[in-house]
């Protein structure tokens, strides 16, 4: 077992697209009025970034799922092992699931943005589709919180298999970085590099 510090540094801006009413157990808000007003529109903005008394931050099983991937967006095991590396695509998939752990340097669950911040930059507003159709009706806004440059997070890699080698890992960790983004609507947004890397 061993351990890496990195820190990725953003290249471009970052989208948070928190889930909040699943984490704080509340029922589904009232329905929305037509027109939101523009205090409306920051609070519903604040509420879907991932914040504390400490400030705003990354969930550590956010980078860790860069390298794992979801149905939606495929993550670096994947890009690497299947579409770069042929035929490794499981492979390297079961490694970062079972030997590859992210973790906070101060809250093992939370990686701190710097420089620090107590809230978002900006908003971004966009249309997406919700059925099948045509016109205005198959379609609704949302709006997410964005982070504007520069931003960095600096985590801990917990690999937990020796033989799994350190230019593997960061390999994975390249990819992930610039192919997959950190948060919400990579790589189009949250795109980083590692500006940081120490083996401990």
């Amino acid at each position: 077992m061993y351990e890496i510090r990195a820190t990725y540094q953003g290249l471009v801006p970052m989208m948070m697209d928190r889930y909040y009413e699943l984490l704080k157990g509340e029922s589904p808000p009232p329905k929305k009025p037509k027109v939101l007003s523009p205090e409306m529109i920051a609070k519903e903005a604040f509420l879907k970034l991932h914040a504390d008394k400490k400030g705003v931050y990354v969930p550590a099983d956010n980078i860790r799922m860069m390298l794992i991937g979801n149905q939606i967006r495929p993550g670096a095991a994947k890009i690497l092992g299947s579409y770069i590396e042929k035929q490794k695509g499981t492979e390297y998939q079961q490694m970062c699931e079972s030997s590859i752990w992210i973790l906070g340097p101060k809250d093992p669950l939370k990686i701190y943005i710097d420089p620090a911040r107590t809230t978002y930059d900006d908003i971004d507003v966009r249309p997406f589709v919700t059925k099948k159709g045509k016109g205005s009706a198959s379609r609704k806004i949302t709006r997410r919180p964005l982070l504007n440059l520069p931003w960095s997070v600096s985590f801990i890699i917990s690999v937990t298999d020796d033989q799994i080698h350190e230019t593997k890992v960061r390999e994975l960790m390249d990819v992930a970085g610039l192919r997959c983004g950190c948060c919400a609507y990579g790589p189009k947004f949250g795109r980083c590099i590692i500006s940081q890397w120490e083996t401990k």
